[in-house]
């Protein structure tokens, strides 16, 4: 063993080892949370360079995200050095952008297209729907989550296959084929078309997609399991089975993002898609305590449709999992907010090392709220909200048309901004010109005075956004670097100075956002710059070999002017990427929590209808449905994000929706072993009651699971209310302790009349606010 290998290896257990020293060949990593992966794809493509001595340049290298791919390229950096600045480590999204930003031409765009985000697409399907005349029965939302669905299958309007009674599914084909038409008269490119046009001109161009695959003869996957159909396309035309050297890692238990497109079977059946792959399993984790995995694996076992594998710790066995029983949704709100700060107190674990999970959004509210009057300091990790703010997205609008001035979703965007006395008439207008000859909005702005509908004034005010577009293009052309351009819009448009002068605090905030946004430019100038020099660098490193000359070697992004590559940048920032606040509790969703891990967890809302979410129960097989397994898999990876603690906790009522649900505890805690919990064999944890009620026998021959006591569902022993309970003493969060006098009704929201102690005297209150006292 050479000392090059000899370094890579030493940290690493036999299966990692295994994976890292695979020769050619189809290769599947099952890698189980927590388990090393990063550490695994990064060694194997060190050891491909150094060992096998691989072209940097010919390993390609995908994961989902923004902030995986930077991971990915800081290790690799530390690992090779110069080297790594010739490898493509780059997200999906980003891999097909580079590609086909080369190749633009064969696929009818130009090198400067730009890529729109959800805001623009949405513009474009309802200017689609109005230009297509179909009958209102979706709404655009809906139509464009059916087109990113088509997109996420590979197919194009004339791939579908609709029937002619299917009225929704003619509506979407005929606003999907009018909105393509729409985005390529822009010279524009949403998300979902940077992987299906490569797809799609690799089907038709084999001279295209052999240069590629000549490139790229090592490739290597991320988070397999979150692959949707177009995307595995792809790495299938780039790989072909059966015996391209195709490495990919992932872990069928977290594969969370159905909804999204992503689809399971891709590595279940990975195997027989390339017969004779190998398969190694990580199934050492080095994240959480023996005790967490434990309770993980309870949950997820309970899936048929899995790969098997198990995992385990050298860790200690750690502290049992926290079961927190509460009364309504608030109750649990104050209660997670309480332990945070008795965890805190202990002094070991710190805010930034705790995070709070919710099944869906709503229930951040309440959350919220309890952490503010409890003083727990708390970031909401919600995604690209930097680049979502409207004045961000009106600079974005104005750099995206000094490269491209055809893009008509940015020009409407931007036509009034600064105020220029453009109205919707005047707009309106215009776009239909603009549509009756077939040309882009800028193109009808070099001419307004032909425009019959519209007067001298409007006619004079579109001049004059023509001429300032027509200035920031010509900037454009020469601007050698993405920071200077950013720099004359804000100048040329006047958009902080507009800000400023309004002179209040929102505006000054907005006008400070827009200042950030040319830091943003100046820091991915630096960036660039120096990834130049690297690879520089990396050419005349002293053991480079010389590359034949009948290779392309040229970096990808290597004649991709410095403005188009930032704004490709900024476009390609997902929702996954954004940053957890330093010194703060993470608030997030199960979904938005992948990829991280922390070392106290509070996973809220464990109720049946909330998680599980209600889809999963109301669907055809709600025991083993793809509906049930992916929630299962979601628990699994709420589980495994903790280290050292896991709280669960659930309510007896829950407000959601605007609806009071009385949901039973969810069917994952029954698969967790009580003794996880610290319970003794027949324990029962009885949760806070709105009123005191007669114990009753319950069996639970059923499940070995936590004693979590069901009754307090809306049809079960809250239904006793309705007898004699005069003189019981009970207590009220607000009122203190009190008897009752009188009770009209049964269940939990009977009228109960209290006699209160002190100044409060009589009250009327609905049972389900009182507990025991």
């Amino acid at each position: 063993m050479n000392p090059h290998e000899s370094a890579l290896l030493e940290d690493l257990n036999p299966p990692q080892s295994e994976a890292v020293l695979h020769g050619d060949g189809p290769l599947l990593v099952l890698s189980g949370a927590g388990s090393g992966k990063t550490r695994v794809i990064t060694r194997r493509v060190a050891h491909l360079v150094k060992v096998r001595r691989v072209f940097p340049w010919r390993i390609l290298a995908v994961t989902f995200t923004n902030k995986a791919a930077r991971e990915m390229r800081e290790r690799l950096s530390q690992l090779l050095g110069p080297q790594a600045n010739e490898l493509v480590v780059s997200t999906f999204h980003s891999a097909a952008a580079m590609i086909l930003r080369r190749e633009a031409e064969s696929v009818g765009l130009t090198r400067s297209f730009v890529i729109y985000d959800d805001g623009d697409q949405l513009t474009l399907v309802k200017r689609a729907m109005r230009e297509s005349r179909v009958d209102p029965v979706m709404q655009p939302r809906e139509i464009l989550h059916r087109i990113d669905q088509e997109k996420n299958a590979a197919r194009l309007p004339e791939d579908m296959h609709v029937d002619a009674d299917d009225v929704r599914g003619v509506v979407v084909k005929t606003v999907y084929d009018s909105y393509q038409r729409l985005l390529r008269a822009a010279n524009a490119v949403d998300f979902g078309d940077l992987l299906l046009l490569l797809v799609k001109l690799f089907q038709t161009r084999p001279d295209v997609l052999e240069r590629y695959r000549t490139r790229f003869t090592h490739v290597l996957v991320d988070e397999f399991q979150d692959t949707n159909p177009v995307q595995y396309a792809f790495l299938k035309w780039m790989a072909p089975p059966p015996s391209a050297n195709l490495v990919v890692v992932g872990d069928d238990d977290q594969s969370i993002y159905r909804w999204r497109g992503a689809n399971v079977d891709n590595i279940l059946n990975f195997p027989m898609q390339y017969p004779g792959a190998r398969v190694v399993k990580l199934e050492q984790n080095y994240r959480s305590d023996q005790i967490i995995l434990e309770a993980a694996h309870s949950v997820i076992e309970k899936n048929e449709r899995r790969m098997p594998k198990k995992l385990w710790s050298e860790r200690p066995r750690g502290e049992t999992l926290t079961l927190l029983l509460n009364r309504d949704e608030r109750a649990e709100a104050q209660e997670v907010a309480r332990r945070i700060l008795a965890v805190q107190r202990e002094g070991f674990i710190k805010f930034s090392s705790m995070a709070v999970f919710y099944r869906t959004n709503a229930q951040s509210r309440v959350l919220e709220e309890a952490l503010r009057l409890a003083r727990v300091p708390y970031t909401l990790v919600s995604g690209r909200s930097f680049y979502d703010r409207a004045e961000v997205r009106d600079a974005s609008a104005y750099m995206r048309l000094m490269v491209n001035p055809r893009s008509d979703a940015d020009l409407l965007r931007i036509i009034n901004t600064p105020a220029r006395g453009i109205g919707d008439t005047t707009v309106e207008r215009l776009t239909d010109w603009a549509n009756t000859r077939g040309v882009s909005v800028y193109e009808a702005l070099a001419t307004p005075s032909e425009i019959p509908s519209l007067n001298s004034t409007a006619v004079k005010r579109l001049a004059g956004v023509r001429r300032l577009l027509e200035s920031l293009h010509h900037f454009a052309q020469t601007a050698k670097d993405a920071a200077s351009a950013v720099d004359q819009m804000l100048q040329e448009t006047k958009l902080v100075e507009t800000l400023v002068a309004e002179g209040s605090d929102e505006s000054e905030t907005r006008a400070e956002n827009l200042r950030e946004f040319l830091g943003a430019a100046q820091e991915f100038d630096l960036n660039r710059a120096a990834a130049m020099v690297a690879l520089a660098e990396a050419a005349q490193a002293a053991d480079a070999q010389p590359v034949p000359p009948e290779l392309d070697a040229a970096p990808l992004t290597a004649d991709v002017p410095a403005l188009q590559a930032f704004l490709e940048q900024i476009s390609l920032v997902g929702e996954a990427d954004a940053e957890v606040g330093e010194g703060r509790v993470a608030l997030m969703t199960l979904h938005a929590a992948k990829g991280l891990e922390f070392d106290a967890v509070f996973l809220t809302g464990m109720e049946d209808g909330v998680f599980p979410h209600s889809r999963a129960l109301n669907s055809e097989d709600p025991e083993t449905g793809e509906e049930m397994a992916e929630e299962r898999r979601l628990c699994y990876v709420g589980f495994t994000r903790a280290r050292k603690r896991l709280f669960v906790s659930l309510a007896q009522c829950r407000s959601l929706f605007g609806e009071l649900r009385y949901n039973p505890p969810s069917r994952f805690l029954r698969d967790v072993p009580q003794a996880l919990f610290g319970m003794e064999e027949r324990e029962i944890p009885q949760p806070p009651r709105a009123v005191p009620v007669a114990p009753r026998k319950r069996s639970w021959d059923e499940d070995d699971g936590p004693r979590v006591d069901r009754s307090y569902s809306q049809t079960s022993d809250m239904d006793g209310i309705g007898g004699d309970v005069r003189g019981m003493r009970v207590r009220h969060e607000q009122f203190g302790s009190g008897r009752i006098v009188s009770a009209e009704g049964s269940g939990p929201n009977a009228k109960v009349t209290v006699e209160f102690g002190g100044s409060v005297g009589l009250k009327r209150v609905i049972a389900r606010f009182l507990m025991p006292g």
